[in-house]
């Protein structure tokens, strides 16, 4: 086996931001069905965050975070007919590898991109707009013309849940922060200020109730948004940033999410015809690889078509991890990137 010198963010312990570090990495040869991508850049997300404070199961470290990333195929592994070596990809990793010079992925979890694509933007694909599309499109099919609630709707699938709903023609009421209220206002969503009254001001927006609620916050905001539901309406639990508070975990947190975590009774539920759904894209993804890649692969096609303009709130070079980190805990519209500079 032969092995390539380049840099990796690692994770030298669980804590905060400061236990980043770019260090000099060894990256070997692909094993078998499987190729090495050259990363011209990488994305930022609250997995991220998650793995860093010791919150995804079976973690050991050190470890290099990152899910998704975009570059170029420098190595293939035995049994690899596609993608070629020197084809520019987009890669998705199983949630660790990305922050790098180099990644090594299966083939089965790259799709090619033309070389004219802008990197910040197709790396806001791969779990961003893809988590978004596979929820609107798989998980909870909402009626034509219908409305969704999303919340943390200036994130990163925050956004791109407002995007691609508005391109379905469904209303969107999105929730956030005060600050981020007119970045929603220019996507086309009802903005709702989420420090304030946002049950009453959802329900001024949807007196009816809405036909789906996008949670990736947890806790409390999914019990209450429960009753928003208008009848056959669906919630989608996609994350739990409430157990993080400015980006560290805290048990305080995690207590008032466990405290708030919706419990109904299944004749409840069948009563007013209402579901809920779990999307989470670390186990949906590789239990469906054919979708991975025709999700992914009509995301570019929007993306190519002028379709859709994924929303970028920085731009960092890899080294600048730790910032990285300390900007998405702060609250951020958007998708953070970070840029590599070739090893």
């Amino acid at each position: 086996m032969s092995w390539f010198n380049g840099r990796a963010v690692i994770v030298s312990r669980r804590g905060g931001p400061e236990h980043l570090r770019v260090l000099e990495t060894r990256f070997p040869d692909p094993a078998p069905g499987s190729v090495r991508v050259a990363v011209q850049a990488a994305g930022v997300a609250y997995g991220d965050v998650l793995l860093r404070e010791g919150l995804v199961p079976k973690t050991s470290y050190p470890v290099t975070p990152g899910y998704d990333a975009v570059g170029v195929v420098d190595a293939v592994g035995d049994g690899v007919t596609s993608p070629a070596v020197g084809q520019r990809v987009l890669a998705r990793t199983e949630g660790r590898g990305g922050y790098a010079t180099h990644v090594q992925v299966s083939a089965d979890f790259t799709v090619p991109v033309p070389a004219d694509l802008e990197a910040g933007a197709l790396v806001a694909l791969p779990l961003n707009y893809l988590s978004a599309w596979q929820m609107l499109t798989r998980v909870a099919l909402t009626p034509a013309e219908g409305t969704v609630l999303v919340h943390g709707a200036a994130g990163g699938v925050g956004s791109a849940l407002v995007e691609l709903a508005r391109l379905r023609g469904l209303h969107v009421i999105g929730t956030a922060s005060a600050a981020h209220l007119p970045a929603l206002t220019e996507q086309g969503a009802s903005a709702v200020d989420r420090g304030g009254d946002w049950v009453r001001g959802v329900r001024a927006l949807a007196p009816g109730g809405v036909d789906t609620v996008f949670d990736g916050v947890g806790g409390f905001i999914s019990r209450r948004s429960f009753a928003l539901l208008a009848p056959g309406g669906h919630l989608v639990v996609y994350g739990i940033t409430s157990g993080l508070a400015g980006g560290r975990r805290s048990p305080a947190a995690l207590a008032r999410t466990a405290a708030g975590t919706l419990r109904q009774s299944a004749l409840g539920l069948f009563s007013k015809g209402l579901g809920i759904d779990g999307y989470m894209s670390a186990t949906y993804v590789p239990a469906h690889p054919r979708r991975f890649r025709e999700d992914l692969t009509e995301l570019v096609t929007l993306l190519q078509r002028g379709a859709i303009s994924p929303r970028i709130a920085a731009r960092l070079p890899l080294e600048q991890a730790q910032e990285a980190h300390r900007l998405l805990a702060g609250g951020v519209s958007g998708k953070i990137v970070l840029e590599v500079a070739p090893a």
